[in-house]
């Protein structure tokens, strides 16, 4: 069967999602072939993926130890302070039970004035069409002297802040536990969602004076409510705001996922960029887009340009490179002036006036050819892109900045600690308008160790500008 067969979903089957799923696809972007595949995978498994010869991309070791580092500093906090129930360490590896019953029972059983803390209960609840599956990370369920029932569910983050999709996750977790609780009958007084998260590595000393409070009163709600001291807990001011787009983003009836499961595989928008780097159907798009010929292998091509170039009529990298050609060789014009067949005419003129692609048409078609002929087509193609417009670096010729130095920098940073671990630089003198390779360095500094401090961060920003 045909890939694109294989991705076809029965509109009328039963719907599964994950709070997590929905989180991944709001930090991708909003992209929604990543949510299509997620929804076909949890419908049909992952086997379409091996029929098309790729696998899956892993989650960076990295990051889930320092997830996995973090969630164990939390638990043994929590357990010094309250009773805890860990469903995780009691659960069967690869069961699909789901723990409802149990969550209930405990909400229900609660004597006045204590407090149970759960960690990783498995939910499992219809919402609207959905089916809506998720492990909570913590659940803190505390009966007041007078028997009022309060709710707090929390999503435990190694971030440095708490996120948009962090909060979201959350608001599904929230809409899950209240629907269960409505269902068994259990009355809650106090429903609350937060983001309990690591922070800066050297505390609320390297955040901007304006932020501090905000930060030190997140710090105590964090050892209130669950008796941690080394983390922060953000409490969702306006949770409805949340909910009100879990029911936009899948559980209304006119939501994102209602449309992206209806519509047709190969009309699903996307495009190649490093957010990619992160998503589980990396391997998938990249082949397919090199079967498909697609415009995301186009450089340097941003989203709304390509969704300019398929709105105009162009698909694919070979329409592209082939909208207009190179003069003859020795033709007057220079080699680098493209000309226009007559068929093409009438749609490179409407392209050419088209936002936000139009300025950029023949720097577009001259990488498009690039591409075309790497690839072996009978194609002609310069070895350079020409400049359009003005640069924005100075000139610099015998006469008009003759010495000009210039400075190109590079950085990288660590997607843990949430700052910068590296700077490179290349810097190039000009001799008589000319660059010498005498006067060309190339200068590199490395953080002692992960970028854990603001002093470490700091210290590579003097040592990188002394250097320059």
């Amino acid at each position: 069967m045909d890939i694109v067969q294989r991705l076809q979903l029965d509109t009328t089957a039963s719907r599964q999602i994950s709070p997590t799923d929905v989180s991944q696809y709001i930090r991708l972007e909003q992209c929604q072939r990543y949510l299509r595949l997620r929804l076909t995978e949890r419908a049909n498994g992952n086997r379409f993926l091996r029929e098309y010869g790729v696998t899956p991309q892993s989650i960076p070791p990295l990051l889930t130890r320092s997830g996995a580092d973090f969630e164990q500093r939390v638990a043994e906090s929590v357990q010094q302070r309250f009773p805890v129930r860990d469903f995780a360490a009691d659960r069967t590896p690869g069961t699909s039970l789901n723990d409802n019953d149990e969550v209930v029972r405990l909400a229900r059983e609660l004597v006045d004035g204590s407090v149970q803390v759960l960690f990783q209960p498995r939910l499992q609840v219809d919402l609207g069409a959905w089916r809506v599956r998720g492990d909570v990370d913590i659940l803190r369920l505390e009966r007041d002297t007078a028997g009022a029932l309060h709710v707090h569910i929390a999503d435990m983050k190694s971030s440095t802040a708490a996120r948009v999709e962090h909060r979201l996750q959350v608001a599904f977790y929230l809409e899950m536990l209240e629907e269960l609780l409505r269902q068994s009958t259990v009355a809650v007084a106090v429903i609350e969602m937060g983001i309990l998260y690591r922070g800066p590595a050297d505390g609320v000393e390297a955040i901007p004076e304006s932020e501090r409070a905000i930060q030190e009163l997140q710090r105590e709600a964090a050892a209130q409510l669950f008796g941690v001291g080394d983390g922060l807990l953000e409490v969702v001011e306006d949770p409805e705001s949340y909910r009100g787009s879990v029911r936009d983003l899948v559980t209304g009836p006119a939501s994102t996922a209602e449309k992206v499961i209806e519509a047709n595989f190969e009309d699903i928008f996307y495009h190649l960029s490093y957010k990619c780097d992160g998503c589980l159907y990396n391997e998938f798009c990249m082949k397919w887009s090199a079967e498909k010929d697609d415009l995301s292998l186009l450089p340097h091509l941003r989203p709304e340009e390509k969704t300019a170039l398929l709105r105009g009529g162009v698909g694919t990298m070979q329409e592209m490179a082939t909208l207009k050609d190179l003069p003859a060789r020795g033709a007057a014009g220079g080699a680098a002036e493209l000309i226009v067949e007559p068929a093409k005419e009438p749609l490179v003129r409407r392209l050419s006036t088209t936002w936000p692609v139009g300025p950029r048409l023949d720097e577009l078609i001259h990488r498009a050819r690039r591409y075309r002929k790497m690839k072996k087509d009978p194609i002609e193609a310069l070895n350079y892109i020409p400049s359009r417009g003005y640069g924005s670096l100075p000139y610099s010729d015998a006469l008009q900045n003759p010495n000009l130095v210039r400075v190109y920098i590079d950085a990288q940073h660590d997607y843990l600690q949430d700052r910068i671990y590296l700077l490179g630089a290349l810097v190039t003198g000009s001799k008589d308008g000319k660059e010498a390779p005498e006067r060309r360095r190339d200068i590199v500094e490395l953080s002692d160790g992960p970028p854990d401090s603001t002093k470490k961060e700091r210290l590579l920003f003097v040592n990188f500008s002394q250097e320059i």
